[in-house]
């Protein structure tokens, strides 16, 4: 089952999300994200559609620009940090999955993949 965690809203101190934003602390991370239930939702349900079309195993994270609640999708990241400081740590603290339960899941996935040359 594909499971979407918390989201989280960055607010950037400057005008853009820039490299001074994203590692010189001037933005802010919240978690759960400021948005109403019907523009969570749609993250919701477009993260998943996006994640099973997509074909994608394991963890990942989808990023998104919200204008007048309405999400529009811009990448996923298959590569999310993992340091405490990271988006990804974060949000899952939110859902109540430690970060130890997250990586065991992931390494049981990886050990079900079959190799694409034995499909």
């Amino acid at each position: 089952k594909t499971t979407v965690l918390g989201i989280t809203e960055i607010v950037s101190h400057n005008a853009f999300f820039d490299y001074e934003a994203k590692y010189l602390g001037k933005s802010e991370e919240i978690t759960p994200a400021r948005i109403d239930n019907n523009t969570t939702k749609k993250v919701t349900e477009t993260a998943i559609k996006v994640y099973e079309c997509l074909g994608m195993t394991g963890f990942s994270r989808a990023e998104y620009i919200i204008v007048d609640n309405e999400p529009y999708f811009i990448e996923i990241n298959t590569n999310p940090g993992l340091s405490p400081q990271s988006i990804f740590p974060q949000q899952a603290a939110f859902s109540g999955i430690s970060m130890s339960d997250l990586l065991d899941n992931e390494i049981k996935l990886a050990f079900l993949k079959k190799p694409i040359w034995k499909r």
